[in-house]
């Protein structure tokens, strides 16, 4: 996992810095320019899952299983904020609803809160579990 080692704070300064990119253009431009956004969600994807390697990664222990989870992570917090962005605003009385949530909102809360409130659990044990053996 020495890869990952060095991958992991550089995946969280890369998606740190498009988030900062896009604010700083935001700041510069006076508006947000069209493609700030997505940086955004890129960047906010990317930096997450850079934390996560960092905090799971133990005494150079490494597995697939966990990779392959950190990878799907991040396509689904990335895919979360895209079609959020992608969507037409529609948050008016009587708008569509998931699960009691205004679409948009769902789509981001459930694939940027809720997937990760999972996922970090089944990495940290798999991770530990690695470590014990």
């Amino acid at each position: 996992m020495t890869g990952a080692r060095t991958a992991s704070p550089l995946v969280f300064v890369i998606g740190s810095a498009a988030v900062g990119v896009a604010y700083a253009a935001t700041i510069i431009m006076g508006a947000a320019p069209p493609w700030a956004p997505w940086l955004v969600a890129v960047g906010g994807a990317a930096a997450t899952v850079g934390l996560f390697v960092l905090g799971a990664r133990t005494r150079g222990v490494g597995s697939r299983g966990v990779s392959i989870t950190l990878a799907v992570l991040f396509v689904t917090i990335a895919a979360a904020f895209g079609i959020a962005l992608a969507l037409a605003p529609r948050e008016v009385a009587g708008g569509p609803l998931l699960l009691g949530l205004p679409l948009r909102l769902a789509i981001v809360f459930y694939g940027v809160g809720l997937v990760p409130l999972f996922a970090l659990p089944l990495v940290f044990a798999k991770t530990f579990r690695d470590d014990d053996a």
